[in-house]
Protein backbone atom coordinates (compact mmCIF):
# COMPACT_ATOMS: atom_id res chain seq x y z
CA UNK A 1 0.00 0.00 0.00
CA UNK A 2 0.88 3.38 -0.93
CA UNK A 3 0.31 6.32 0.15
CA UNK A 4 1.47 9.84 -0.70
CA UNK A 5 1.89 12.85 1.36
CA UNK A 6 1.55 16.31 0.27
CA UNK A 7 4.29 18.54 2.29
CA UNK A 8 2.81 21.90 1.07
CA UNK A 9 -0.15 21.41 3.15
CA UNK A 10 -0.24 24.32 5.96
CA UNK A 11 0.17 21.68 8.45
CA UNK A 12 3.80 20.82 6.77
CA UNK A 13 5.03 24.19 6.24
CA UNK A 14 8.08 25.71 8.39
CA UNK A 15 6.72 28.26 10.72
CA UNK A 16 8.15 31.49 10.61
CA UNK A 17 8.84 33.88 13.59
CA UNK A 18 7.42 36.82 13.48
CA UNK A 19 9.63 38.81 15.71
CA UNK A 20 13.19 38.59 14.06
CA UNK A 21 15.51 40.71 15.01
CA UNK A 22 15.38 43.30 12.75
CA UNK A 23 11.97 43.80 13.60
CA UNK A 24 12.49 44.48 17.34
CA UNK A 25 15.28 46.96 16.03
CA UNK A 26 13.12 48.87 13.81
CA UNK A 27 10.63 48.84 16.97
CA UNK A 28 13.09 50.16 19.24
CA UNK A 29 14.62 52.18 16.98
CA UNK A 30 11.07 54.07 16.52
CA UNK A 31 10.49 54.35 19.87
CA UNK A 32 14.36 55.95 20.09
CA UNK A 33 13.04 58.77 17.56
CA UNK A 34 9.47 59.24 19.07
CA UNK A 35 11.46 60.43 22.89
CA UNK A 36 13.88 61.95 20.99
CA UNK A 37 11.48 64.45 19.10
CA UNK A 38 9.82 64.50 22.31
CA UNK A 39 12.44 65.85 24.69
CA UNK A 40 13.50 68.14 21.76
CA UNK A 41 9.76 69.43 21.74
CA UNK A 42 9.82 70.11 25.69
CA UNK A 43 13.57 71.42 25.60
CA UNK A 44 12.14 74.25 22.70
CA UNK A 45 8.79 74.69 24.52
CA UNK A 46 11.06 75.25 28.07
CA UNK A 47 13.26 77.56 26.40
CA UNK A 48 10.60 79.65 24.65
CA UNK A 49 8.41 79.86 27.82
CA UNK A 50 12.11 81.12 30.07
CA UNK A 51 12.44 84.07 27.33
CA UNK A 52 9.10 84.64 27.74
CA UNK A 53 8.94 84.74 31.49
CA UNK A 54 12.48 86.67 31.32
CA UNK A 55 10.42 89.49 29.48
CA UNK A 56 7.80 89.20 31.44
CA UNK A 57 10.10 89.95 34.16
CA UNK A 58 11.39 92.69 32.98
CA UNK A 59 7.92 94.12 32.15
CA UNK A 60 7.33 93.83 35.76
CA UNK A 61 10.30 95.36 37.09
CA UNK A 62 9.60 98.57 34.52
CA UNK A 63 5.67 98.68 35.65
CA UNK A 64 7.26 98.44 39.85
CA UNK A 65 9.07 101.52 38.76
CA UNK A 66 6.93 103.19 37.33
CA UNK A 67 4.22 102.65 40.13
CA UNK A 68 6.51 103.49 42.94
CA UNK A 69 7.22 107.14 40.81
CA UNK A 70 3.31 107.92 40.90
CA UNK A 71 3.26 106.69 44.66
CA UNK A 72 5.72 109.13 45.54
CA UNK A 73 3.94 112.23 43.28
CA UNK A 74 0.87 111.26 44.86
CA UNK A 75 2.32 111.84 48.35
CA UNK A 76 3.88 115.04 47.16
CA UNK A 77 0.58 115.93 46.22
CA UNK A 78 -1.42 114.71 49.09
CA UNK A 79 0.91 117.21 51.24
CA UNK A 80 -0.55 119.92 49.38
CA UNK A 81 -3.75 120.82 50.65
CA UNK A 82 -4.40 123.80 47.60
CA UNK A 83 -3.98 121.32 45.31
CA UNK A 84 -6.17 118.84 47.58
CA UNK A 85 -9.20 121.80 47.89
CA UNK A 86 -8.72 122.68 44.20
CA UNK A 87 -8.83 118.54 43.50
CA UNK A 88 -12.27 118.68 45.61
CA UNK A 89 -13.95 121.52 44.21
CA UNK A 90 -13.60 120.44 40.77
CA UNK A 91 -15.05 116.94 41.92
CA UNK A 92 -18.04 118.71 43.27
CA UNK A 93 -18.53 120.52 40.04
CA UNK A 94 -17.90 117.92 37.96
CA UNK A 95 -20.91 115.81 40.24
CA UNK A 96 -23.50 118.51 39.98
CA UNK A 97 -22.66 118.81 36.24
CA UNK A 98 -23.52 115.30 35.88
CA UNK A 99 -26.63 115.81 38.43
CA UNK A 100 -28.03 118.75 36.24
CA UNK A 101 -27.25 117.11 32.83
CA UNK A 102 -29.15 113.87 34.61
CA UNK A 103 -32.04 115.88 35.43
CA UNK A 104 -32.18 117.87 32.05
CA UNK A 105 -32.33 114.10 30.00
CA UNK A 106 -34.92 113.34 31.92
CA UNK A 107 -37.19 115.95 32.21
CA UNK A 108 -39.37 117.54 29.09
CA UNK A 109 -38.10 121.10 28.45
CA UNK A 110 -41.48 122.02 26.80
CA UNK A 111 -40.80 125.13 24.75
CA UNK A 112 -37.33 126.21 24.68
CA UNK A 113 -37.24 128.75 21.53
CA UNK A 114 -39.41 131.35 23.16
CA UNK A 115 -43.08 132.82 22.95
CA UNK A 116 -41.91 135.47 20.66
CA UNK A 117 -43.74 133.75 17.61
CA UNK A 118 -46.43 132.96 19.29
CA UNK A 119 -46.55 137.26 20.31
CA UNK A 120 -46.12 138.13 16.42
CA UNK A 121 -49.21 135.57 15.56
CA UNK A 122 -51.32 136.90 18.50
CA UNK A 123 -50.65 140.75 16.62
CA UNK A 124 -50.85 139.69 13.27
CA UNK A 125 -54.63 137.87 13.37
CA UNK A 126 -55.41 141.10 15.17
CA UNK A 127 -58.60 142.77 13.55
CA UNK A 128 -60.07 146.41 14.13
CA UNK A 129 -62.59 146.48 16.72
CA UNK A 130 -61.00 143.32 19.11
CA UNK A 131 -58.50 143.84 21.63
CA UNK A 132 -56.80 141.25 23.65
CA UNK A 133 -56.47 142.37 27.15
CA UNK A 134 -54.64 139.16 28.54
CA UNK A 135 -52.82 136.22 27.42
CA UNK A 136 -51.43 132.95 29.01
CA UNK A 137 -48.96 130.30 27.71
CA UNK A 138 -48.34 127.20 29.70
CA UNK A 139 -46.90 123.88 29.37
CA UNK A 140 -44.45 125.28 26.70
CA UNK A 141 -47.30 126.50 24.62
CA UNK A 142 -49.07 124.02 24.46
CA UNK A 143 -51.71 125.29 26.39
CA UNK A 144 -52.99 128.95 25.13
CA UNK A 145 -55.73 131.42 26.36
CA UNK A 146 -56.64 134.68 25.29
CA UNK A 147 -59.25 137.32 26.63
CA UNK A 148 -60.16 140.51 25.77
CA UNK A 149 -63.18 142.70 24.36
CA UNK A 150 -64.68 142.71 20.83
CA UNK A 151 -67.06 145.36 19.66
CA UNK A 152 -69.03 142.23 17.59
CA UNK A 153 -69.35 138.57 18.49
CA UNK A 154 -68.77 137.92 15.13
CA UNK A 155 -64.98 138.76 15.07
CA UNK A 156 -64.14 136.18 17.32
CA UNK A 157 -64.59 133.60 14.98
CA UNK A 158 -62.84 135.50 12.26
CA UNK A 159 -60.11 136.28 14.88
CA UNK A 160 -59.31 132.53 15.41
CA UNK A 161 -59.20 131.67 11.60
CA UNK A 162 -56.39 134.04 11.41
CA UNK A 163 -54.55 132.33 14.29
CA UNK A 164 -54.94 129.04 12.89
CA UNK A 165 -53.31 130.37 9.48
CA UNK A 166 -50.06 131.73 12.00
CA UNK A 167 -46.25 130.67 12.02
CA UNK A 168 -45.95 128.92 15.19
CA UNK A 169 -47.74 126.17 16.93
CA UNK A 170 -50.82 128.02 17.58
CA UNK A 171 -52.15 127.19 14.29
CA UNK A 172 -51.89 123.58 15.48
CA UNK A 173 -54.36 124.01 18.64
CA UNK A 174 -58.38 124.05 18.28
CA UNK A 175 -59.67 127.05 20.09
CA UNK A 176 -62.94 126.94 22.19
CA UNK A 177 -64.83 130.45 22.71
CA UNK A 178 -66.62 131.96 25.58
CA UNK A 179 -68.19 135.69 24.56
CA UNK A 180 -70.72 137.04 26.68
CA UNK A 181 -71.49 140.78 27.93
CA UNK A 182 -71.02 141.85 31.56
CA UNK A 183 -73.79 144.35 31.41
CA UNK A 184 -76.52 144.47 28.97
CA UNK A 185 -76.12 148.02 28.18
CA UNK A 186 -72.49 147.43 27.11
CA UNK A 187 -71.31 148.53 23.64
CA UNK A 188 -69.05 146.01 23.08
CA UNK A 189 -68.47 142.16 24.63
CA UNK A 190 -66.00 140.25 26.22
CA UNK A 191 -64.51 137.20 25.02
CA UNK A 192 -61.92 133.89 26.32
CA UNK A 193 -60.37 131.66 24.08
CA UNK A 194 -58.53 128.96 24.92
CA UNK A 195 -56.86 125.99 23.42
CA UNK A 196 -56.32 121.99 23.33
CA UNK A 197 -54.26 119.74 21.03
CA UNK A 198 -56.33 118.50 18.18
Amino acid sequence: MNQQINLYLPEFRVKKDSLTALVVGQILGSIVVVMVLVTSFDIYTDWRLTGELESLRETLREETTKTSELDEVLARRSQNTLLTDRLDESEAQLESSRQIRSFLSDTKLGNIVGFSEHFKDISRASISGLSVSEFSFSDGGEEVSLSGNVLDSAMVPRYVSRLEGSNSSIRDLLFSSRIYRTDADSSFFEFELSTSNE
